[in-house]
């Protein structure tokens, strides 16, 4: 009962920047710029409603929540590893390490020094891994707003499935 009302506000929250990015766009909210004679400047906001955005509501509060229960796929996350810059040095480095180590000395064609590659970890620090959680996040965000504003095909498609099976 708490997970299906946790997910349904989850849903909700998600939906709702995507709404207000509907809504910027469709001019409901209008961001209005002034300057005092003093040089001071203030922005102010409006929103103006028209009907297509009480069905934007109406899509975003009822039709969406059922279209994420009923095609979970628009949704599912991809992971997608990033290979960046520094994953691409590490697996050189390691690379190196197998072929060219002796008994701990980096050695090349018969001259021995010290390593001038040395990592002090295993690992390095590399935004891979949060590259691929906002990909997955902007993913969600552009799916939310095609289904709000295409709701009614996403219904008809999931009940002619329905009558189909």
């Amino acid at each position: 009962m708490f997970k299906t009302i946790f997910n349904y506000i989850g849903i909700i929250i998600w939906g709702f920047f995507a709404l207000i990015t509907i809504f910027y766009f469709n001019e409901t909210i209008q961001v209005n710029s002034s300057t005092t004679a003093m040089g001071q400047s203030a922005l102010s906001f409006e929103m103006v409603y028209n009907y297509w955005d009480y069905y934007f509501i109406f899509s975003l509060l009822i039709l969406l929540p059922y279209v994420v229960h009923q095609i979970p796929i628009l949704y599912k996350k991809h992971v997608s590893k990033i290979d960046t810059y520094k994953d691409r040095a590490m697996k050189l480095h390691n690379q190196d390490l197998n072929q060219n180590h002796t008994n701990r000395v980096w050695s090349v064609s018969g001259s021995h020094m010290n390593n001038p590659y040395n990592y002090s970890f295993s690992s390095t620090q590399s935004y891979g891994d949060l590259s691929g959680s906002l990909l997955n996040l902007f993913q969600k965000y552009l799916v939310n707003i095609i289904v709000i504003i295409f709701a009614p095909i996403f219904i008809t498609f999931i009940i002619f499935r329905k009558f189909v099976k």
